[in-house]
């Protein structure tokens, strides 16, 4: 009897030894396994098992992750401060170097991140900053991904950066105002070219126009009729039409008949 007890009781703390051992690996995530503090493996999707008290280990997540970078004031070439922010998207490829040789990932990454970001802006202007997010995300990627390896001293980190994007980037109010008026004058200037190129050609045409009407009296009094038309349809309240025999070139009135008294009297 008290050897089917101690059976029952043996059996029992076996059962709770193993169960607890049973560890589950979901698909996304990988384990990194260590057995009295030193690593051992990867523990890879699905049921795995891990010796109690003499054996730990920690899960990794190996989707793509994001760290947002917070916004920060950074100084160009030319000496002007802006204030950037971004996001870098990465996955982990080596859960193990992630684990051994980093600690706290996402911290780690932002600050590197961030320091990486003020240097490369250092090197370009205002204007650059600007008009190339772009060409600066993706200098900004391939140094990160460069200084997270392997190579002088440093650790692998076991990860890689995906992608770098580069949100929003914010100009000090005086300079925004000030652009704004250059903007704006820029505008003015176009417009008064463009209007004074108008007229130019406008002129031209009415050269040509008064040189044809010129040596064709009936053509111009039929543009002149147009016009008559062309007022008319306006809903002008009121509209007097000369004859053209009534006055000179010069636009004076002339009265056949009482000229024609005037110079009897001579």
């Amino acid at each position: 009897m008290i050897i089917e007890i101690t059976l029952g009781i043996l059996f029992g703390v076996l059962l709770i030894f193993v169960l607890g051992g049973l560890k589950i690996i979901q698909q996304y995530e990988r384990g990194v396994k260590f057995t009295l503090g030193k690593y051992t493996g990867i523990m890879n999707p699905g049921l795995n098992f891990v010796v109690p008290i003499f054996q730990t280990y920690q899960k990794v997540d190996i989707r793509q992750r994001t760290i947002d970078l917070p916004p920060q004031d950074v100084m160009t070439e030319d000496k002007v401060n802006l204030r950037i922010d971004g996001l870098v998207f990465y996955t982990v490829e080596q859960p193990e170097k992630a684990v051994l040789n980093v600690q706290d990932l996402k911290y780690q990454l932002s600050g590197k991140a961030t320091s990486e970001l003020k240097e490369i802006l250092g090197k370009k202007t205002l204007s650059e900053s600007l008009s190339q997010r772009d060409i600066i995300a993706e200098e900004l990627m391939k140094q990160l991904n460069i200084s997270i390896k392997d190579e002088e001293g440093r650790k692998d980190w076991g990860i890689k950066i995906r992608a770098v994007q580069i949100n929003n980037i914010e100009l000090p109010k005086e300079l925004v105002r000030a652009m704004s008026k250059q903007a704006e004058a820029e505008r003015e200037r176009e417009a008064r070219v463009t209007k004074a190129q108008g007229e130019l050609e406008a002129s031209k045409k009415f050269k040509e126009a008064s040189d044809m009407f010129k040596g064709n009296p009936a053509a111009l009094r039929l543009r002149e009729l147009q016009t008559y038309q062309e007022i008319g349809t306006e809903h002008n309240t009121l509209m007097m039409v000369v004859p053209e025999i009534m006055c000179n070139s010069n636009g004076n009135w002339l009265l056949g008949a009482g000229l024609n008294e005037m110079n009897k009297h001579k």
